[in-house]
C-alpha cells in the first residue's frame, strides 16, 4: 500500500475530527457511533482506524479541538467581553453545532474517566488564562473585580455555558443571546469612573 503524504494524512484527520464534532452535536457522545463518524466523514472504517484507535480517542481529540490560546485574548475589556460572548460561526461550523458539541463534551467530561482526565487540565488552563487576563486588566485599572480573578473566570464560564444550555433547552435562537451575554458579563466587573 503506498504511503500517504503528511498533508493528505492531516487533511484526513481533520475531516474525521470535524465529522465527529458534527455527530456529537446531533447525537451526543453516547448516542454517536463509529459508523456515524465514518458516514459523516465519507471515509472507510479502515481510514478512521489509521488515525484513531477507537471512538474514545476521537472524542478525546475533539475535546481538544479549537482550544483558545493565551495569545488570542485581547487586552481591553470591551474586546475581551466580545470574545467571550462571541456567537458567530467558528472553525467553519455554525454556532449551534459549536454550542451543542461544547455542552455535550463538557457534560460527558463531568463523569470520572478518560474524558474527565483529559478535560480537567484543559479547563484548568483555560481558567488560568482567562483569570490572568482579568487580573491584568484590573492591575491596569481598566476594570475592578468583584471577586478574585479566578472566581470571576469561573463565574463567567458558568454564566455563558448556562445561558447557552438554557437557550437550546427552550428552543430560543442563540442569536438572541448576543447582547444579553455581553450585558451579563459586565455584571462580573465594575468599570472605574475616570
Amino acid at each position: 500500500m503506498p504511503k500517504r503524504d503528511p498533508e493528505h494524512m492531516n487533511a484526513q484527520r481533520e475531516r474525521i475530527l470535524r465529522a465527529t464534532i458534527e455527530c456529537i452535536a446531533r447525537k451526543g457522545v453516547e448516542g454517536m457511533s463509529m459508523a456515524d463518524i465514518r458516514q459523516q466523514a465519507g471515509l472507510s472504517t479502515g481510514a478512521i482506524y489509521v488515525h484513531f484507535a477507537n471512538k474514545n480517542d476521537i472524542v478525546a481529540e475533539a475535546l481538544r479541538y479549537g482550544i483558545v490560546d493565551a495569545l488570542d485574548f485581547p487586552e481591553d475589556w470591551p474586546s475581551f467581553r466580545a470574545l467571550i460572548a462571541n456567537l458567530d460561526d467558528q472553525f467553519g461550523f455554525d454556532i449551534e453545532t459549536i454550542v451543542r458539541t461544547r455542552l455535550h463534551l463538557r457534560a460527558e467530561a463531568t463523569r470520572p474517566g478518560n474524558l474527565h482526565d483529559i478535560f480537567k487540565p484543559i479547563l484548568e488552563e483555560a481558567l488560568t488564562i482567562v483569570s490572568g487576563h482579568l487580573q491584568a486588566m484590573a492591575d491596569r485599572g481598566e476594570i475592578r473585580l468583584r471577586m478574585s480573578a479566578r472566581q470571576t473566570a469561573q463565574g463567567m464560564s458558568a454564566f455563558v455555558d448556562g445561558s447557552l444550555w438554557l437557550a437550546l433547552a427552550i428552543d430560543r435562537p442563540l442569536e438572541d443571546l448576543k447582547s444579553e451575554l455581553a450585558l451579563g458579563l459586565d455584571q462580573f466587573v465594575e468599570m472605574p469612573s475616570h
